[in-house]
């Protein structure tokens, strides 16, 4: 018996050394951590420190984690089982596994030759001309000085007016829209297709009656999706010749698989429907 405890106290003496030498890097939202309580099996095993930061822990709850040492958190961990719970806690914390780098999107419409997301590494620079370059390049009737920038800034979405020229080396991040106008010709006339249901600004939206315009483009122009709106239906009615046509649309899947766009013709209605949940 007493061999057998040596050989643990032995093992976790050296897990303590191995712990030590990242002993100041600090932990990160994603990160796995292993927590070995000494002689307690239960409260041994790997976690992670979740997007806000923190590791849900048997007993004790929410762990603050991010932002810390590993040997901050297990001091931490030894400090709160030693006040209710375990006598004398022997506590090592290591991390087993850094954050993968996560994903970044960022959706281009408009006059562009391929419309859709454009996803990058989020710790990675993606520049405007980039974006633009991956989603085909401008197309000829596309107004490359007057490109939209809608960004996310807590509750609000500010928009900025870029020029490639000017603003291509400009860092873009995840979630913001990028929509390039088509160019403006005095004798143009104006042609609308109307946007209803679950969207931000419902009503007529203008489009060139000589440029493509596809059902993406127009939700985003309608301020995109509430939260209430089910992207799997969208439904589209088209006057013809031969009557009232209807098309049903999955824009969630056309977002998610890069599919090519449904174009809509002028007079179109675009409908969100609710979500059922």
């Amino acid at each position: 018996m007493k061999t057998y405890c040596s050989a643990l106290v032995i093992a976790f003496c050296l897990m303590s050394n191995f712990a030590a030498d990242g002993a100041g890097e600090k932990l990160s939202n994603g990160d796995s951590v292993r927590i070995d309580v000494f002689n307690e099996g239960s409260l041994s095993g790997l976690f992670e420190v979740t997007s806000d930061g923190v590791i849900m822990y048997p007993l004790l709850g929410r762990i603050e984690a991010a932002g810390r040492t590993a040997s901050e958190v297990a001091a931490d961990v030894e400090a709160r089982l030693e006040l209710d719970y375990i006598r004398d806690a022997q506590v090592v914390v290591a991390l087993d596994e850094e954050a993968e780098a996560t994903e970044g999107r960022v959706v281009v419409i408009g006059e562009v030759n391929s419309p859709g997301h454009v996803v990058f590494n989020s710790d990675k620079v993606l520049s405007l001309f980039d974006a633009i370059a991956a989603s085909g390049g401008v197309r000829d009737r596309g107004n490359k000085y007057g490109i939209e920038l809608k960004r996310k800034n807590g509750i609000s979405v500010t928009t900025q007016r870029l020029s490639l020229d000017v603003d291509g080396s400009m860092s873009l991040r995840d979630g913001d829209t990028l929509t390039v106008p088509a160019l403006i010709r005095a004798s143009a006339v104006v042609a609308t297709v109307n946007v209803m249901g679950q969207v931000k600004a419902p009503g007529p939206v203008q489009i060139s009656p000589d440029g493509q315009f596809d059902v993406i483009s127009a939700i985003a122009a309608a301020g995109g999706f509430t939260p209430m709106a089910r992207p799997g239906k969208v439904i589209v009615r088209r006057t013809t010749n031969e009557g009232i046509k209807t098309f049903e649309l999955n824009v969630a899947r056309m977002q998610r698989q890069q599919t090519k766009p449904f174009l809509l013709e002028a007079n179109d209605t675009v409908t969100v429907a609710e979500s059922i949940f």
